[in-house]
């Protein structure tokens, strides 16, 4: 922008306003007799020449000003379509278990602060951290995990009832989970897609303090890319995500179904 009133001040002292001759000797002043010329055509016509000039240097600055502003905005950095990616894949089926008549609420699962945001994070050493600049997640990684896991329990058909984390209704247990890290691991080998969680489930019928948190478990899932692309990634996390997902929902079942015969046979 500064250029540019430098190139309109140049243009408007040098256009505008035709400069005034100087010589470096003194002229001789000769008295004309204006008595010869007709003032009422002659003068008024060199005023409205002079003022004509002007009007037209006006006029150039105005246009060549409207093409450098017209430049100016459209010399910004090109316009690029950034991709959004969400983890996708065939939920799990399990057969041959009985139906639990219990009903399951999701807590809002917590996140790391470096991994808290929809860039999609890769890291090629343990102190570095990076993201791709065109392509993310639709949605931050705490709720994507969430929902995937939401929706594989309700799938299973192996809880009475499943409530996410928005509904209003509760649950007896209730399932909080921490992401711990999300992220693709870049060697120079591979690169791997690496998932870690934390999930914790408490029974709100427990009395004693000791016995409300039912259990506590990390898992981890590393899965290489078969495609060096953010979609590639996407995949990879996606498979990663999907043995977790049955871990996770087994471990649940084996642990609420042990707590129900335990309070059947002791109640």
């Amino acid at each position: 922008m500064r250029k540019l009133l430098l190139i309109v001040k140049y243009l408007y002292l040098h256009l505008s306003f035709p400069r005034r001759r100087e010589s470096s000797i003194n002229q001789a002043i000769i008295p004309i007799d204006c008595a010869q010329y007709d003032n009422t055509i002659t003068r008024p016509f060199i005023t409205v020449k002079s003022y004509g000039k002007g009007i037209q240097s006006l006029c150039f600055i105005l246009v060549v000003l409207s093409f450098l502003i017209t430049g100016c905005a459209g010399s910004g950095r090109p316009q690029y379509n950034v991709e959004n990616y969400l983890l996708s894949y065939e939920a799990p089926s399990w057969k041959n278990l009985d139906v639990l008549a219990v009903s399951v609420k999701f807590n809002r699962f917590s996140i790391a602060a470096a991994y808290n945001s929809t860039n999609m994070i890769f890291r090629s050493d343990a102190y570095s951290l990076d993201s791709f600049n065109y392509s993310r997640w639709a949605v931050n990684p705490a709720d994507m995990v969430a929902d995937s896991l939401l929706r594989d329990m309700r799938g299973s058909g192996l809880f009475g009832a499943i409530f996410s984390r928005s509904e209003g209704d509760e649950g007896r247990f209730i399932i909080s989970g921490g992401i711990e890290e999300f992220y693709l691991r870049i060697d120079k080998s591979n690169k791997t897609a690496v998932i870690s969680i934390t999930i914790s489930m408490k029974d709100t019928r427990e009395k004693e303090t000791g016995k409300v948190m039912m259990f506590q478990k990390k898992y981890v899932r590393e899965e290489p890319l078969q495609e060096s692309s953010p979609r590639g990634y996407c995949q990879a996390a996606s498979k990663a995500m999907l043995v977790i997902s049955q871990q996770i929902v087994n471990d649940i079942y084996t642990v609420i179904k042990t707590t129900a015969q335990s309070t059947t046979s002791h109640p």
